[in-house]
């Protein structure tokens, strides 16, 4: 006979979240969670492929960050 307590931790299913998974510094390159891939680089030092990657996939009603 085993003796198992039910867990008392809930999971809790968050929403994916778009993260960097890899950086490659010299190419200035990114993987995202989901396998996106794009550029990090920023030419007029405001906008990317990465954050136009993330903004377009951020929760409706998030914060900017």
């Amino acid at each position: 006979m085993t003796n198992q307590r039910p867990s008392s931790t809930k999971v809790v299913d968050e929403p994916f979240k778009h993260v960097i998974d890899e950086y490659k510094h010299k190419l200035q390159r990114v993987t995202c969670t989901c396998g996106w891939q794009g550029s990090s680089a920023s030419p007029d030092g405001v906008s990317s492929e990465w954050k136009t990657h993330h903004v377009s996939h951020r929760p409706p009603g998030s914060s900017k960050r």
